[in-house]
């Protein structure tokens, strides 16, 4: 399988944020490991990072060890500011951990906490929440995020099995998501209305295996209109592997990058946000599912990936 190493030009920033203690099912001293961050940065350069932490470790071929009788599932949040021309600096960002009270009724579930957290807007959030599913299975649920308390819990149908929604906002102001990839189903993050679009039989084998990762962000690059979101997916073969999705909403069209990873030795790579400040393009990273990145890109960059 063909494939693209994505970092050159770009700036790769680690997440480290204080260690998250605990005695394990064993009674030994543990932590938390650091994952799936998500970013967004508005026209201000006021910057959130949201890094979730976990309490088992995942290995190569799907191989893991939890190491308590349930997956926990914590957030931290990190804020700041990023100036034009300068690094993101993250050392010199507040850390505080994420406070929330679901107010809705929750049940038996193996995993606990939120997951995989996507900003629909600055203050707005998609998370995952199994324990507030009827059958304790991963769900979408809408929230408010406001300084570092997470609040207003709204349930997004349907609401039996999901995960990875994409989501992004048209010029009208609806707030939508690609809920999926293979078949191609679009959706308001409120109803569960579908619009289902086929694509050429090329491109239909080219999303095979291929599954949500990031939300949308605009994109009037690579000669589209204003109407194009840009959109990062991915897949799980021998390693993770991605590509570049441009879609425009009011045509229906889409392009699709070459594949490529991020990181030679890598087995795991999840990327759940984009964010763009002055034409500086920010991905954030999960790697093995116990490392957290912000990795800057440029247009110039992701263009080649479509040559």
């Amino acid at each position: 399988m063909s494939n693209i190493l994505f970092l050159e030009k770009s700036h790769i920033y680690p997440i480290i944020i204080p260690l998250k203690m605990y005695n394990d099912n064993h009674n030994q001293c543990n932590s938390l490991y650091d994952m799936n961050p998500s970013i967004s940065i508005d026209s201000n350069g006021d910057v959130q990072i949201l890094v979730r932490s976990v309490n088992y470790r995942k290995f190569y071929h799907k191989i893991f060890t939890l190491y308590e009788n349930h997956s926990k599932s914590f957030y931290a949040l990190l804020t700041g500011k990023i100036n034009e021309n300068e690094i993101l600096n993250l050392d010199t960002f507040e850390v505080k951990d994420i406070l929330y009270d679901y107010l809705i009724p929750t049940y038996p579930s193996f995993w606990k906490g939120l997951e995989d957290i996507r900003f629909i807007n600055t203050n707005s959030i998609l998370a995952i929440i199994p324990e507030c599913n009827e059958s304790g299975n991963p769900s979408i649920f809408r929230a408010t995020l406001e300084n570092n308390v997470i609040h207003s819990f709204i349930s997004c149908k349907p609401n039996v099995i999901e995960k990875n929604w994409m989501p992004y906002t048209d010029d009208n102001n609806n707030e939508m998501v690609i809920y999926s990839l293979n078949p191609f189903k679009l959706k308001k993050i409120d109803d569960e209305i579908f619009t289902e679009i086929t694509f050429s039989e090329e491109i239909t084998k080219q999303l095979e295996n291929y599954h949500g990762s990031t939300n949308g962000v605009k994109y009037a690059s690579l000669n589209k209109s204003d109407e194009t979101i840009l959109f990062l997916i991915h897949k799980n073969a021998d390693k993770t592997y991605h590509r570049w999705l441009l879609f425009n909403y009011k045509t229906n069209e889409i392009i699709l990058s070459k594949e490529f990873h991020f990181f030679k030795y890598s087995y795991i790579e999840f990327p759940v946000s984009l964010a763009i400040f002055n034409e500086r393009i920010f991905i954030s990273l999960g790697v093995n599912d116990d490392k957290a990145f912000i990795v800057e890109t440029t247009k110039e960059s992701i263009e080649t990936c479509f040559i």
